[in-house]
């Protein structure tokens, strides 16, 4: 039988794959986009998860890693297909229990176990292991919240196994090699504002339900380290069998979101990251109160539990009230001009409610610092601003400029960002969308690119930009008729924010969108700026290299961030052009 590898080799062998994807990441960093970067960083989590099972003379090992990365396919697979693969993940915990770990035996209150037939042992560990990848990726619809989940099932279950009494070597070694990996690569499971993706999501709760159901011939420890997801992830799974069962008996329009702690949490003030460590905090204390409880079912163990609960419910308490008594602004201004100050899911939530909004027009506008300083001398588009139904920061000078004045935003969100978001979004939720503007052929070029990018995605209709204003009322005409539900408009700005201001009742129900040079982005006839060129401020500077005809926009940069250090100093004042 084969024997997992001495324990000083194995860990060695963890810190040295530990060491190589840490240097791997930084040098590779600076010659590569976000993109390629991230999608690089889940090839290596992969190969590094394979390297460490293969090293760890763990069949067991190896045998979780292996469907793990199965499973990361298939959620390859679902992400570019559109179609619905759940199936296919209990078919892969089938495939484990045949060749791998499997659920034996329930242990039952009194302390005895109940053995399951064969039969029964399959059917109990396929249904196991199908149910993680989805719990992962329902979870993976509000960014950051899976990756701090992890962190604390990794966390949880190394200490159960290391003060169980039982030494499991097999089980210490993944939950190691788990916090291990999550560590180096932290910067892409730990961002606030960022989604693991569905190959990922998958990928990680194959290893979690796998890892713990290593150890079945130690019974408390086994029976401890199986209950302790079902702790942990307790709010997340009922709430993902609710919202399953919803959208079995209800209509699209009646559809609730993700995480319904999570959205009260939201609707009360508290803003995205305090509300993903709330409800990461309660998550984490019904598992502690499980583990506890099943370790110590009496006296300590329910003590334990007992204040873990009470301790999550102080913090749940205390992040309430911190946004009740230091609340943000909810809509700052600079010099009048509104900014929502909310998170990307916070506006997709908005958009997903206004468009299950029978009769309902909503339009959004994107700003950046040079066109909120045209509007201290632009009349209309300062009125059109101010009434817009969500107005987000797109540009890096204008969330500085904001943060500087003392009316910080909470996330800045790129329009080309939120554009894709929405399509994929629409993919799934069966909306369909109108590209307008650009260049000919340009806007059926970017539907094209999106739609192969999201196969489910519904183009209602596709018209180039070179219209003259009696051609509007014909061409909105066709929008309406078309049954879109969201409408990119590309007319560059502030043409794009005026023509849609100006033909709103015409438009009928739906949600309209400025997205400027977007269509050209997802064409493929303009790059997006490198990450660190964003993070720099210097995205502006990339675009002008490719398209230097915009040298008239660019030097009126120095005025907005002379105009800024004015207002900041008491020397320029609110502008009032309402009317």
């Amino acid at each position: 039988m084969e024997t997992m590898a001495s324990p000083v080799f194995a860990f060695s062998t963890l810190l040295i794959i530990m060491s190589a994807f840490f240097l791997a990441q930084r040098f590779l960093r600076v010659f590569l986009d976000r993109d390629q970067y991230d999608y690089l960083r889940d090839v290596m989590l992969v190969c590094g998860w394979i390297l460490v099972a293969l090293w760890s003379g763990s069949s067991g090992a190896r045998h979780v890693v292996l469907t793990a990365a199965a499973a990361a396919l298939l959620g390859l697979y679902q992400r570019f297909s559109g179609k619905d693969v759940r199936p296919f993940f209990f078919l892969l915990g089938a495939v484990l229990a045949l060749i791998g770990p499997q659920i034996n035996f329930i242990a039952l209150p009194d302390g005895r176990y109940h053995y399951l037939s064969f039969l029964g042992s399959i059917a109990a560990t396929a249904f196991w292991v199908g149910l993680f990848p989805l719990l992962m990726q329902e979870l993976d619809h509000i960014s950051g919240l899976t990756g701090y989940l992890l962190a604390l099932a990794w966390s949880i279950m190394c200490g159960v196994t290391l003060f169980s009494g039982q030494f499991l070597e097999e089980s210490l070694f993944m939950c190691t090699g788990g916090l291990a990996l999550l560590a180096v690569f932290w910067s892409r499971h730990g961002h606030m504002y960022r989604r693991l993706g569905q190959p990922l999501a998958a990928f990680w709760g194959v290893l979690v339900a796998g890892t713990s159901m290593m150890g079945v011939n130690k019974g408390v420890t086994f029976s401890t380290l199986l209950l302790l997801p079902l702790g942990l992830f307790a709010v997340p799974l009922m709430e993902a069998s609710v919202n399953a069962i919803s959208r079995a008996f209800r209509s699209e329009k009646e559809r609730g979101g993700t995480m319904f702690l999570y959205r009260k949490l939201v609707n009360r003030g508290v803003d995205h990251p305090s509300a993903v460590r709330a409800v990461a905090v309660v998550c984490a204390s019904l598992g502690f109160s499980a583990a506890a409880y099943q370790l110590s079912p009496e006296g300590p163990g329910m003590l334990v539990a007992f204040f873990a609960l009470c301790g999550a419910g102080l913090y749940v308490w205390s992040v309430l009230y911190s946004a009740k008594e230091h609340k943000p602004e909810r809509r700052p201004e600079i010099w009048g001009v509104p900014v929502d100050n909310v998170s990307t899911q916070y506006a997709l939530g908005k958009v997903r409610m206004w468009i299950n909004e029978e009769g309902r027009f909503a339009s959004i506008v994107t700003p950046n610092a040079l066109a909120v300083y045209e509007c201290r001398k632009n009349k209309e588009l300062f009125n059109v601003f101010r009434e817009a139904d969500l107005a987000i920061a797109d540009g890096m000078g204008l969330f500085w400029g904001m943060n500087f004045l003392g009316h910080p935003v909470q996330e800045r969100i790129p329009g080309v960002d939120f554009m894709e978001q929405l399509c994929r979004l629409a993919a799934g939720e069966g909306w369909p969308v109108f590209f307008l503007g650009g260049k000919p052929e340009i806007a059926a070029k970017a539907s094209h690119c999106l739609v192969e990018k999201y196969p489910r995605l519904l183009v209602a209709g596709v018209e180039d930009g070179f219209f003259d204003e009696e051609a509007s009322a014909e061409i909105c005409k066709r929008i309406s008729i078309s049954g879109a539900k969201l409408l990119f408009v590309a007319l560059g700005s502030p043409r794009q924010e005026l023509w849609i201001s100006e033909h709103r009742d015409a438009l009928g129900a739906l949600v309209a969108m400025g997205v400027g040079g977007s269509f050209d982005i997802f064409a493929g006839c303009l790059r997006r700026a490198p990450a660190r060129w964003q993070r720099a401020g210097f995205e502006w500077l990339f675009r002008l290299l490719q398209e230097p005809w915009r040298w008239k926009r660019a030097v009126k940069l120095p005025l907005y961030v002379l105009a800024v250090l004015l207002t900041r100093f008491g020397l320029l004042g609110k502008v009032r052009n309402e009317g």
